[in-house]
């Protein structure tokens, strides 16, 4: 049984008189922590600040993020435990909003109107079951095998319900416990008793692993064909047809998820890049379209879907009537706008936006405007503050040469060759851009001497590994790895000597020295790890 007075509660609800009347239910059970908020972003604010045991939100908040894109980013930077239960309410008929909201699996689901005992009887339910589970989740999450073998069995002997929820746990345990060939006998047993879309998705994703696609494409295929609203499968799907070199296909499968469940970015961006590939711009145009409007309040939301829709708008103004162009142009102009406006703290976003801006301004034969946005994207490449990633170099340095601004783009190409010299598709691609024969040249050279310096370090020949990523640095300066690798051989050589503070000193100015690494890069996790040693080091010594 439930005991309300114990539990904390958010509501998230815009509309005063129907948030008031769910307060009054709530109440009515016995519960005496109820905050209620009218915003997606008070929403996550207060869920940075307290920790619910229950989240009912509205689907629909008004302008800004609505309540599924609240739960996928409560979920994805884990503002909110495994513990915490959140219910989606709703007065949506739309099937593919319906659909939207349930994608994120949110622990029950409410459609308006509803009354005092079904809103019980839902939050009775889901708390009753994540206090069942959350025994067994804790010791998944803790990677305590054992433990949450027994606690599994225990819940198996203890219940009669939830026995799909229990066999999705139970194959979880088995892929941390047994071989993978043994959990792929064990979804073949179990899909001979029953068939269920969960246990057929896993199966091919097995195949999957096991490099067998053609099986895992047929797994998929028979998994949608008996169960067409398994959203997920159709991604799956598509990303085996994409391997198996089957792109159009693949479009295809993803325009039927899309059907389904229009909402998310990263889907309506596949859509895209297939699209893209497979020369169906006007898909293309309207994928990128659906991306930047879903992705208008989302965290998710990237520059690379504004980008992609102005070049697919430049594509599509070359073969079409006059009365047409006038609308394509000023969408164009309202997209490079919000661009700017959004990402307006990013220099490399900045650049890029602008080389897209003066590509579209080219096409339309707006020559002052090409000069304008290329004199912008040389300023924001002159204050370049982080990384451009390696398939936007390619994108931007190929425009400016197109554009015939040569110069700025082998500046571009410069840079990212820096970066990415150990990457062989984007050395190659740069080989068929660049003029500068000594670029390619000085890649392989400093790749080779930080393969050099690698093989040294991993030999605990610390010295000799120091000097060969000085070497590196000397051609590469800018480049994050070298430098977070010649960080980590410092402080190993000071933990073999341990008389050597100036070691410690000279950790600190080279960690000082990385000035493009930005907290969403996946190696600032390193980066403060190192620096963290390095003062623990510092501080033991002065102590």
């Amino acid at each position: 049984m439930v005991k309300y007075n114990k539990i904390k509660i958010l509501l998230i609800e815009d509309f005063a008189d129907y948030a008031s009347a769910v307060i009054s239910m709530i109440s009515a059970m016995g519960c005496n922590h109820i905050d209620h908020v009218i915003s997606a972003e008070a929403a996550i604010q207060k869920c940075r600040e307290v920790t619910y045991d229950l989240i009912l939100s509205d689907y629909n908040l008004g302008d800004g993020k609505d309540g599924q894109q609240v739960f996928e980013e409560l979920l994805h930077f884990k503002i909110i435990s495994d513990d915490t239960c959140f219910i989606m309410i709703t007065a949506e008929i739309n099937a593919s909003m319906v659909m939207a909201a349930l994608e994120f699996k949110p622990d029950s689901y409410l459609a308006k109107p509803f009354n005092r005992q079904l809103l019980k009887s839902r939050v009775d339910k889901s708390l009753m079951k994540k206090e069942k589970f959350k025994p067994v989740l804790r010791a998944i999450s803790r990677k305590k095998w054992q433990e949450a073998t027994k606690l599994y069995q225990e819940l198996l002997g203890n219940t009669s319900l939830y026995r799909q929820e229990l066999k999705r746990l139970q194959l979880i345990i088995f892929k941390n416990t047994k071989t993978i060939k043994e959990c792929q006998k064990h979804l073949e047993d179990e899909l001979d008793v029953r068939v269920t879309p969960w246990a057929l998705a896993e199966l091919g994703k097995i195949y999957h692993s096991l490099k067998y696609f053609d099986k895992a494409e047929g797994i998929f295929k028979k998994m949608l064909m008996e169960f067409p609203y398994t959203i997920d499968g159709y991604d799956w799907l598509a990303k085996i047809q994409i391997i198996l070199n089957k792109p159009i296909e693949a479009q295809q499968t993803i325009e039927k998820a899309i059907k389904r469940s229009p909402k998310l970015i990263k889907r309506q961006k596949s859509l895209g890049e297939l699209a893209e590939k497979n020369g169906d711009n006007l898909v293309m145009m309207q994928a990128y379209r659906q991306a930047v409007k879903h992705g208008k309040h989302s965290a998710f939301s990237h520059a690379d879907e504004y980008v992609k829709l102005t070049k697919s708008l430049g594509v599509r103004l070359k073969s079409i009537r006059s009365e047409d162009r006038d609308k394509l142009i000023n969408e164009a102009k309202t997209v490079f706008s919000q661009l700017q406006s959004k990402f307006s703290k990013s220099s490399g976003v900045q650049l890029r936006g602008a080389v897209a801006h003066a590509e579209f301004s080219a096409i339309i034969d707006d020559q002052p405007n090409v000069l304008k946005q290329v004199k912008i994207a040389s300023d924001e490449f002159d204050k370049l503050d982080e990384n451009i990633g390696a398939s936007e170099c390619i994108e931007i340095a190929t425009s400016l040469q197109q554009l015939g601004f040569s110069e700025l783009s082998e500046s571009v190409l410069e840079d990212g060759v820096e970066q990415y010299f150990d990457q062989k598709e984007f050395i190659k691609q740069v080989k068929k851009i660049t003029k500068n024969k000594n670029l390619i040249a000085n890649a392989q050279k400093v790749n080779k001497i930080n393969n050099r310096a690698v093989k040294l370090f991993r030999e605990k020949k610390y010295n000799h590994a120091l000097t060969e990523f000085s070497l590196a640095l000397d051609i590469a300066p800018n480049n994050i790895n070298i430098a977070l690798n010649r960080a980590q051989a410092t402080l190993k050589k000071y933990q073999q000597s341990k008389n050597d503070p100036d070691l410690l000193y000279k950790t600190e100015i080279i960690l000082s020295d990385i000035d493009r690494l930005s907290s969403n890069d996946i190696r600032y996790k390193r980066y403060l790890e190192l620096l963290r040693l390095s003062q623990l080091m510092l501080q033991n010594t002065n102590n």
